[in-house]
């Protein structure tokens, strides 16, 4: 059973989402969907790298606070579940075109500007 986020939480994943989706378009990628939902895995951005070449799934985690890791969060069922995801699509678009999972840390602290680390190919198996 899933539970819903606390407004705040919700809000702090949205400003996240929103900052990786710009950070990755500002490096070239176009964005193909944000918050795609297979079954019950879900991808927060699914991006086409800059050449066309490579589909991108990734997993956007935030925290408000300047020490934290958000990407720590990424635990070993949020990685089985993008590896489900990231399979299914390539099963139903029939892809030729490589598939990799990325993660993109955030932190986003009231005083000072957000920190983004972004790990490519962070969740092997896909």
């Amino acid at each position: 059973m899933r539970v819903a986020r606390e407004p705040q939480h919700a809000e702090l994943a949205q400003r996240g989402e929103n900052a990786a989706r710009v950070f990755l378009e500002n490096q070239g990628y176009e964005l193909c969907a944000q918050n795609l939902r297979v079954g019950s895995d879900e991808a927060d951005l699914i991006m086409r790298s800059p050449d066309g070449s490579t589909l991108v799934v990734v997993e956007v985690k935030t925290r408000s606070c300047a020490d934290a890791w958000p990407e720590e969060r990424v635990d070993a069922s949020k990685q089985r579940s993008l590896i489900r995801l990231a399979r299914t699509l390539a099963r139903r678009g029939n892809l030729s075109s490589p598939l990799r999972i990325d993660v993109i840390a955030i932190n986003l602290p009231i005083d000072s500007p957000p920190c983004i680390r972004w790990f490519e190919n962070a969740v092997m198996g896909s």
